[in-house]
């Protein structure tokens, strides 16, 4: 329905509790999974995501990676940081 539209899946696995507040912890940051089957968009996205103050974790393309956080999955509502 979008043609030429590039997809890129991010920060719905979090709660708006965690996105709302300050991604930086003393242990870390808050990690935000993406994933999408465009390398550029998904680079875009990253980008963003780290500019945010998240950390960025790219899990794949949308159909094994967006399984992965959707609701349910194993990633969903999972509050997790990276240590850097």
């Amino acid at each position: 329905m979008l043609p030429g539209a590039r997809v890129v899946k991010a920060f719905n696995t979090l709660y708006a509790a965690y996105i709302a507040a300050d991604p930086r912890h003393p242990a870390g940051r808050q990690i935000v999974f993406l994933a999408g089957d465009d390398s550029e968009a998904n680079r875009r996205v990253a980008t963003l995501v780290e500019e945010f103050g998240f950390a960025a974790v790219n899990i794949g393309g949308l159909r094994e990676g967006g399984r992965l956080m959707q609701l349910g999955g194993p990633l969903s509502g999972l509050h997790a940081l990276k240590q850097d």
